[in-house]
């Protein structure tokens, strides 16, 4: 037992701080999210909308508190196509959004980067990949030369019957 006044004290001053000490530590702020591309949406065309599902955890946030939501198309490393989106999260969210591949895009394995940010310095991103089948641009070539295939043996076809009337 401690009887000196002095030490006295000092050892509830200690103990008074040991006891109060968590709640003047600073709080460890934690985000974090995730994205998954449905299987129906894994493989698109150039032009389509291309779906993904975002879940986003603040365990830490007790309040309504806005995130600003940064999506990138990525093609090679290149940004082909952006959007930006404000979203106000409380512990955890999940929705389904969607970006539009551009016509522009080309075939193969393309990427959708997601960096979601507060407005006090939390940052967290993650991506995830699908594959662009065909260009709308490929699709128009495949259309022009089917056209010029048909009108060739229309063509044809018209110059027998052609001949065939004649001589009667």
């Amino acid at each position: 037992m401690i009887t000196h006044p002095k030490t006295r004290s000092f050892a509830l001053l200690f103990v008074f701080i040991l006891g109060f000490s968590p709640f003047f530590a600073p709080h460890a702020r934690a985000l974090s999210i995730g994205v998954h591309i449905p299987e129906k949406y894994s493989v698109v065309d150039a032009g389509e909308r291309v779906y993904f599902e975002l879940e986003i955890k603040y365990p830490e946030n007790r309040t309504r508190k806005d995130l600003r939501l940064h999506y990138e198309l990525l093609e090679d490393g290149k940004i082909i196509a952006q959007a930006k989106v404000l979203k106000a999260v409380e512990n955890q969210t999940s929705f389904v959004d969607y970006l539009v591949v551009p016509d522009f895009a080309k075939k193969g394995i393309h990427e959708i980067r997601i960096a979601v940010q507060d407005y006090e310095g939390l940052e967290e991103a993650v991506s995830a990949s699908f594959q662009v089948r065909s260009t709308s641009s490929e699709l128009r070539i495949y259309f022009l030369i089917l056209l010029g295939v048909l009108m060739f043996f229309g063509t044809v076809i018209s110059w027998e019957v052609y001949r065939i009337v004649k001589k009667k």
